[in-house]
């Protein structure tokens, strides 16, 4: 992939992202983007299928037909952070809990979606608000949602219900740079937006195996949707495709905090993990083919670390007896914000590794723990 190539593969993606973007699918009721999904998929692989829990499941079998080895997936998760409906005011405010990790002091004067519904989150007007209620932001139990109705039954009457998803309103826009991208849903859309170009620039090449392209649901909520997926699938080898946070602003600092920027090719987490002792220490066959193919195709990368959260490859490995596993993550600025920002050469070249690496697939893949 040339220069040319690269240009082009970076409108591809934009296209794709702000189109999966729009469409909303909290965590839980992702339907909407797998539905649009199944579509993209369904002329470039030999066969898609969704599981009872959501994961979409796009094959490419190899020379040997269905089930040939060694089977590679790639994964990356539709879901996005968001809310659910929790109660109804008597005055029509909407009271909601979060789904996912979403941030509090980003809520307050936000624009959502209930069902489509167009809302915003209220916030006390300043005029009289104490000086210490302007220096915080108000707890979640504090805020509520106005759909613009003045009654409980008038939003009723509009089809809301508890239990529904509330979905940020942020359309993804170019920057003053325009290879920068904002909005919401960034996590993990572009890696979707990658993964469907993947198998459009794979639709006519052999594979010397299987590979699997798996969008996976509830990531945001507990890495559900690709525990169920390698499950089922078991394949001899995963690669996880995500965001994570980047540095390159003065409020983060680049070597004590997160060592990743925008602009500089795909991370690479060599050990990542959150709370609870759940993470993942890269499997030395992953990480020495995802390293040495970047180095060979000069295609740039970050090698990393990042403890302070996890992605599904910590699900992933974890499946059956073990499933070696490595990750291409995608920086991104201000996460689970409606203002994600992401560098599309980062996106492109996060493609460019993984078709490589497709491209090799092969009964020659070495996965053992120890080599030579």
């Amino acid at each position: 992939m040339g220069g040319d190539g690269l240009a082009a593969e970076k409108e591809a993606i934009y296209t794709l992202l702000a189109e999966l973007a729009a469409l909303d699918g909290v965590a839980g009721f992702e339907g909407p983007v797998v539905r649009r999904l199944v579509e993209l998929f369904t002329p470039l692989a030999d066969e898609v299928q969704v599981d009872r829990f959501g994961n979409v499941i796009a094959t490419k079998h190899g020379p040997a037909g269905a089930g040939a080895r060694p089977a590679l997936m790639i994964a990356a998760h539709s879901d996005e952070i968001g809310g659910v409906v929790r109660a109804f005011e008597p005055d029509g405010m909407i009271r909601f809990e979060r789904l996912g990790g979403v941030i509090e002091g980003a809520l307050v004067g936000r624009r959502v979606r209930i069902n489509g519904l167009r809302g915003v989150i209220g916030v006390r007007a300043g005029h009289v608000q104490s000086p210490d209620e302007r220096l915080k932001a108000p707890p979640l139990r504090e805020l509520y949602i106005d759909l613009g109705f003045d009654s409980a039954d008038a939003v009723r009457a509009r089809g809301v219900r508890v239990g529904d998803p509330v979905a940020y309103e942020s359309e993804m826009v170019r920057l003053a740079n325009p290879d920068r991208v904002s909005g919401k849903a960034l996590d993990n859309r572009i890696s979707c937006a990658v993964l469907v170009r993947l198998f459009a620039r794979l639709r006519d090449a052999e594979l010397g195996g299987t590979l699997h392209g798996v969008v996976t649901v509830q990531e945001e909520v507990g890495l559900r949707g690709a525990q169920v997926a390698t499950y089922r699938l078991n394949p001899d080898y995963a690669i996880v495709v995500d965001t994570l946070p980047a540095a390159g602003t003065p409020d983060v600092h680049f070597t004590k905090e997160l060592a990743i920027d925008l602009g500089r090719g795909p991370a690479i987490p060599l050990v990542s993990g959150g709370a609870g002792g759940r993470g993942n220490i890269m499997h030395p066959a992953l990480k020495r083919i995802l390293l040495e193919t970047a180095a060979r195709e000069g295609i740039p990368v970050q090698p990393a670390l990042f403890t302070q959260g996890n992605s599904d490859v910590a699900a992933v490995h974890l499946t059956r007896e073990g499933i070696p596993a490595g990750v291409v993550n995608i920086p991104r600025r201000y996460s689970h914000t409606p203002v994600e920002t992401a560098d599309l050469n980062d996106a492109a070249n996060a493609l460019r590794l993984l078709e490589v690496v497709a491209r090799d697939l092969s009964p020659d893949v070495r996965l053992d723990f120890l080599q030579d």
